[in-house]
C-alpha cells in the first residue's frame, strides 16, 4: 500500500484517476478497510470467499472511486461462485485418427458442459485443432503491420537508422518470431511468404538488410537442441543423438510430414547443412 499511495502522490495520472481497480488482491475478513484505505477515495472491495468459491487462496476484487469524481458510490451486489473461472475454460480436440469412432463427449465441469472451440490462443499462439497454423499467421501479419505504422512514423521524423532497427526488432520481429520454432516449419508457402513480406516492407523502410525468419527460425532450432542435449534431465533428451562422429546429430524418423515438419526432426536437418558441429568435439 506504500507504493501504492507513493505512486499516486508521484504520478498525477494516477493522482486523477477517477476508478483505480485491482484484481487479484488476496483480502480477506481478517484485513480491516482502513488498512488499505486511500487519502480521498472510496474503497469498495469484494473478498473470495471459500464457502462460496471453494478456494481458499487468490482471487479478490478492490475498487477505489475518486470523491471528486463521484461523492456516493455504494457496492449493489457481491458474487462469488467457483464457475467463474469455468466460464474461461475451453475444450480444443486434436484427433487424426482414421476411424475416430463418433463424436466426442464434452467434458463437464460442476455439470456445466465446457465450450468447445476450433482454435484457441495459448502463451502468445493460436493453436488450431487441424494444428493448421493460419490463424497463427493472419494474426501476426496483422499485428505487425500495425506496428509497421509507428516505424514509418519514426521514419519520416528522421531518425537515424541504427533506432529504426532497434524498434524493428523490439516491437515487430520479436512478434513476428514468438515460438517461431514450434509453427514456422509446418507454415505453408503462403503463409512464409506473408511473413516474409512484413520483414521487406522493413528492410525498405529502414534501409538496413534485416535476419529472413527461416534463418531466425533455423538459428533457434539449433540452439534449443543445444541446450536440450546438454540437459539429460530434459523431457526430450532421448531424442536427440549423436552420430559416431559426435559432430552431427541422428536423423529421426518420421512417417508423416506433420512430424517431419515439427520442432524435433529440424535441428538434425539444420546440423546436416550447418557449417559448424551442434556440440563442441572437445
Amino acid at each position: 500500500m506504500d507504493e501504492i499511495r507513493l505512486r499516486i502522490i508521484h504520478r498525477k495520472i494516477l493522482l486523477n484517476c477517477n476508478v483505480m481497480i485491482f484484481t487479484e488482491t488476496w483480502l480477506n475478513s481478517g484485513i480491516p478497510d482502513n488498512a488499505i484505505e486511500l487519502a480521498g477515495r472510496d474503497t469498495l472491495r469484494a473478498d473470495r470467499t471459500a464457502d462460496e468459491s471453494g478456494k481458499t487462496r487468490g482471487g479478490g476484487l478492490c475498487i477505489y472511486v475518486n470523491k471528486a469524481w463521484c461523492t456516493n458510490s455504494v457496492i449493489v451486489g457481491r458474487h462469488c461462485s467457483a464457475n467463474l473461472e469455468f466460464l474461461m475454460t475451453k475444450e480444443l480436440i486434436v484427433d487424426f485418427r482414421k476411424e475416430r469412432g463418433g463424436t466426442h463427449d464434452p467434458i463437464h465441469i460442476n455439470g456445466m458442459a465446457v465450450e468447445r472451440v476450433p482454435s484457441f490462443k495459448f502463451l502468445g499462439t493460436h493453436i488450431s485443432e487441424d494444428l493448421s497454423w493460419t490463424t497463427n499467421t493472419s494474426s501476426l501479419v496483422k499485428k505487425d503491420h500495425q506496428r509497421l505504422f509507428f516505424l514509418w512514423t519514426l521514419k519520416k521524423n528522421q531518425l537515424s537508422s541504427a533506432i529504426l532497427v532497434n524498434f524493428y526488432r523490439c516491437a515487430v520481429e520479436s512478434i513476428l518470431t514468438n515460438c517461431v520454432t514450434a509453427w514456422y516449419g509446418s507454415c505453408s508457402v503462403a503463409e512464409r511468404k506473408a511473413l516474409q513480406r512484413v520483414v521487406k516492407t522493413a528492410q525498405r523502410i529502414t534501409g538496413t538488410p534485416l535476419s529472413a525468419i527461416e534463418d531466425i527460425q533455423r538459428k533457434r532450432c539449433l540452439r534449443r537442441a543445444r541446450s536440450i542435449l546438454k540437459d539429460s534431465s530434459h523431457p526430450a533428451h532421448r531424442l536427440f543423438s549423436l552420430l559416431p562422429s559426435g559432430r552431427r546429430l541422428r536423423c529421426l524418423r518420421t512417417r508423416t510430414s506433420r512430424l517431419r515438419n515439427s520442432f524435433f526432426p529440424r535441428p538434425s536437418v539444420y546440423n546436416g547443412h550447418s557449417t559448424f558441429p551442434l556440440v563442441n568435439s572437445s
